[in-house]
């Protein structure tokens, strides 16, 4: 009986043995998340930028990074290989944290001697609550050890998608890195679905207190003033995406429009105090704002318009300095106050 027991259990132990190893052979050999190999420019399968992104960071060769949320996720890194003669990584989360972009970044710096960093700063972002933020990085990706490797070959969720990686590559399924996360050929831009996509709020009626994005917002900008102080010699870029006049719309109707505003005075006014931060404002372009066809919903925007902004982000034409900036600011807030949205469904 014992015997038989003995030799149940050795069985059992050899075969979960086999199951491990097979589990790990085959995260190792497709390495989804990039954790061991270089993804090919020419092709691979992107499902994740979380998890992802902790491979392109470490996998790739650069000096600037280019990070942010979904409304990054359409500028394509060549071109501003092109337009700062540099070599870029780009790593984006949707509806991303300050948090996961910390840990990130200094993985970037700890992976590269990062020269420039370009980084959406999301009024949207800057407004919530750190207390709401996700925090989804897979931490074990986003460090140098090789003790917890483990984590990654004998997960689940790593063994399935190496499946689904393998299978997708055989069909021919591939997109090239410089496209990797880039969804605008998926998308239509126009008015009409820049509308559909739009949820008008009931208007409340009464303003909120101009200050209240202020304490979230400090609280998020003192991770990015944590950046500009931990490294004074890395060149950051921050850009302000051109949120559509249905952003303002819902501003307005929530009575939020003065508290965005001081938020946004106050972000600009303590970030320019920094000699390593520029600031590339994009929110006061009136022409595409207004044009909502360049809009997938209130704050998409579509590749094309990207592209002029990465374009003109070097010749400085859309630079915010301690000289231009209350004018530029003041002349938003002039435009959006008075504003007839409701022209907009006439």
């Amino acid at each position: 009986m014992k015997r038989a027991y003995r030799r149940w259990t050795a069985v059992c132990l050899l075969t979960a043995c086999v199951l491990l190893a097979l589990c790990a052979g085959t995260v190792r050999l497709a390495d989804p998340f990039f954790h061991y190999r270089d993804p090919d420019p020419e092709g691979e399968v992107w499902f994740d930028q979380r998890a992802q992104g902790a491979g392109l960071l470490r996998s790739q060769s650069y000096e600037t990074v280019l990070m942010g949320s979904s409304l990054a996720a359409n500028y394509r890194p060549f071109w501003f290989d092109v337009f700062y003669d540099t070599s870029t990584v780009k790593v984006t989360f949707p509806n991303g944290g300050f948090r996961e972009f910390d840990r990130a970044l200094e993985y970037a710096f700890n992976c590269q001697d990062v020269k420039r960093v370009i980084f959406g700063l999301d009024p949207n972002l800057l407004a919530r609550d750190p207390a709401q933020e996700p925090d989804q990085l897979p931490e074990y990706l986003y460090d140098s050890s090789p003790w917890n490797d483990g984590q990654y070959l004998l997960n689940k969720d790593a063994l399935l998608r190496s499946g689904y990686a393998l299978l997708k590559k055989a069909a021919g399924e591939t997109r090239p890195l410089q496209d990797a996360f880039v969804w605008d050929g998926n998308v239509f831009f126009s008015k009409e679905l820049a509308l559909a996509g739009y949820e008008r709020p009931e208007a409340v009626g009464a303003a909120v207190p101009a200050d209240s994005f202020l304490e979230s917002g400090r609280e998020n900008l003192r991770v990015v003033r944590g950046w500009l102080e931990r490294h004074p010699d890395t060149e950051f870029i921050f850009f302000f995406s051109p949120y559509s006049i249905l952003f303002w719309d819902k501003m307005d109707r929530l009575g939020q429009t003065d508290a965005m505003l001081k938020l946004l005075d106050e972000t600009t006014e303590t970030l320019l105090g920094y000699d390593n931060a520029e600031l590339q404002f994009f929110m006061a372009d009136k022409e595409i704002i207004t044009n909502l066809d360049h809009y997938a919903d209130h704050i998409h925007v579509a590749g094309r318009v990207t592209y002029r902004m990465a374009q003109a982000m070097p010749a400085g034409q859309y630079r915010l300095t301690e000289e231009n900036r209350r004018e530029v600011l003041d002349g938003l807030r002039d435009f959006v106050v008075h504003y007839d949205y409701e022209q907009i469904w006439k």
